[in-house]
């Protein structure tokens, strides 16, 4: 077992992960992330390894502190080995996206190719095809980007909290600013998806991130949802690595 860490824009996830399941899995926040920490440590003393994705720069004491805690810190960054072959070419790809393609290759059937969609603050597309290439992908701006958007850019129109759209016509200000971003983020990735599966019809495509949820009751389709994926990625990057 292992302790992993998703240290996002906006919260953290921590975990206790085995090969199989995810054990304890909470939300926290920088202010109540080593407090969280020593719960877990607490009721799973016996672990000595931590895994990392995080999407910013860690602060120096943290780091100090998590290896003091543990015997091994397994950090996601692009100098480790990777279970696919990446053809971005750009050497700043985010670590997230790196973990998500992980851990979609490590959920999906066998000689697959996938679709990670991450519905966070930004909207991220990242393509694994049958042979494990990593491809790339796109970003998009999330829906909470573009809520506020509209408010800051604008004289006069109110900023919102997303919500489920039932109609494409909006009638007050407040329903068509919901209708322009939920729809129209929701078409968005109906569209993307259709691309693909043009030229790849067995495309497993998984949708995840914090709006991901709301996404997938406004797309009324059949998709992968886990909250979970970048946690799975996290976990196959650090065995992957570790079994070199």
């Amino acid at each position: 077992m292992i302790i992993a860490v998703d240290i996002g824009n906006t919260s953290i996830k921590i975990a206790v992960m085995d090969h199989l399941n995810i054990y304890k899995a909470k939300r926290s926040s920088s202010s109540n992330f080593r407090t969280d920490l020593q719960d877990l440590l607490t009721i799973y003393p016996d672990i000595y390894e931590l895994a990392l994705c995080n999407v910013s720069i860690l602060p120096k004491d943290l780091v100090r502190y998590l290896k003091v805690k543990f015997q091994s810190v397994f950090e996601v960054n692009s100098s480790i080995h990777l279970p696919f072959n990446n053809h971005y070419q750009s050497l700043t790809l985010g670590n997230d996206r790196l973990a998500l393609a992980a851990g979609a290759l490590y959920l999906a059937p066998k000689n697959k190719p996938v679709l990670v969609i991450d519905a966070g603050t930004c909207v991220t597309y990242d393509f694994v095809d049958h042979e494990k290439n990593y491809c790339g992908g796109a970003i998009s701006p999330g829906l909470r980007l573009r809520y506020e958007s509209l408010h800051n850019f604008t004289a006069n129109l109110p900023l919102l909290e997303p919500q489920h759209v039932k109609d494409i016509v909006g009638n007050t200000t407040e329903t068509s600013i919901h209708s322009g971003v939920i729809n129209g983020l929701s078409l968005e990735i109906k569209g993307v998806i259709k691309e693909y599966k043009k030229s790849h019809k067995d495309l497993e495509v998984f949708i995840t991130g914090g709006d991901s949820e709301l996404l997938i009751k406004q797309l009324k389709n059949r998709f992968f949802a886990t909250p979970f994926l970048m946690l799975h990625g996290i976990y196959n990057l650090y065995l992957f690595n570790k079994n070199l």
